[in-house]
């Protein structure tokens, strides 16, 4: 296990935080900036990030394989929103960081982090699995997700318009993709793979600029953002680790279904916030925090249960 590269592939999403929050402090980006490119990236260079995975999906796989695969995605996806859940309601969050606090425990950066470290961990198969749980995962933020963010049980009412977002019509895309399997053209490839090239950085500058307006000690302050990273880092992945453990499934899906929960919080957490009005601040800050502490967990978490 190449656990050094695996630590400076993080460093990295660390770094890249460091120069969005140095552009914001000095006047080179503002809140519009941070406004618009949020919702670029969540509606352009995300979906063409999910569309990369669907093409992924081509792996020669039996259909076996690939349904108890999709399978476990989905209930260790729909698990990481449950420990979510629990975690807040028994914490007693207040209603101003609840909808933010829930989803910085449940919404793990599988993409740009999981991925890399299965590659490295477990190999192509284990990245196969992950470019499925952008499914589950989709299904579920932009539907439930953004039905906290919405302030339930204030009467506001979840429109099919606010369900039905781009990166959701982009999950469904991708599964029939992989159903039917239609040719993609090179050049179609070739443009989905550069622009899913651009997600990352582009995320990560985004969730720093909106820092600019704080004090970056801040994220590393707050106590209640440590229990959201604990929630996020350890106590997922423990718990899934255990009752993994008991059902026997195959070591290497296993290992697989540990690494997504073992994921830090996703940036989407911090630009929804932002496209929804919440205090994007706490959530960049959460984020900020989860990622610099996994360079530490994930090490440890796959030690664990290896």
């Amino acid at each position: 296990m190449e656990f050094a590269a695996l630590i400076n592939k993080m460093a990295i999403f660390v770094v890249l935080m460091l120069i969005g929050y140095l552009c914001a402090r000095r006047g080179v980006t503002d809140a519009n900036y941070t406004r618009t490119t949020s919702k670029l990236v969540i509606n352009v260079f995300m979906c063409a990030t999910i569309l990369k995975s669907a093409f992924a999906m081509e792996t020669a796989v039996s259909l076996a394989t690939v349904a108890v695969g999709m399978l476990a995605m989905c209930l260790t996806i729909a698990f990481c929103f449950l420990v979510g859940f629990a975690v807040t309601r028994l914490l007693r969050i207040e209603r101003e960081h609840a909808a933010q606090f829930e989803l910085l425990v449940a919404v793990g950066n599988a993409m740009f982090i999981g991925v890399p470290v299965a590659e490295s961990v477990l190999g192509p198969l284990a990245v196969f699995y992950i470019a499925m749980s952008a499914i589950p995962f989709n299904v579920l933020l932009y539907s439930y997700g953004i039905w906290l963010l919405l302030d339930r049980g204030e009467g506001v009412k979840l429109r099919f318009r606010d369900v039905l977002s781009i990166p959701l019509v982009t999950s469904l895309l991708a599964i029939l993709i992989f159903l039917l399997k239609p040719p993609i053209p090179t050049v179609v490839r070739e443009l989905v793979d550069t622009m899913s090239g651009a997600t990352m950085p582009l995320s990560m500058l985004v969730i720093g600029a909106s820092l600019g307006g704080v004090k970056l000690v801040d994220a590393f302050r707050n106590k209640k953002l440590y229990l959201a990273s604990f929630a996020r880092l350890l106590l997922t992945p423990i718990l899934l680790g255990l009752l993994t453990g008991l059902l026997h499934p195959d070591p290497m899906l296993r290992m697989t279904c540990i690494i997504v929960a073992a994921c830090p919080s996703a940036i989407l957490v911090s630009i929804l916030s932002i496209q929804y009005g919440k205090d994007y601040v706490f959530s960049s800050q959460g984020i900020l925090q989860s990622t610099a502490l996994s360079m530490l967990t994930i090490p440890l978490i796959l030690y664990l249960f290896a």
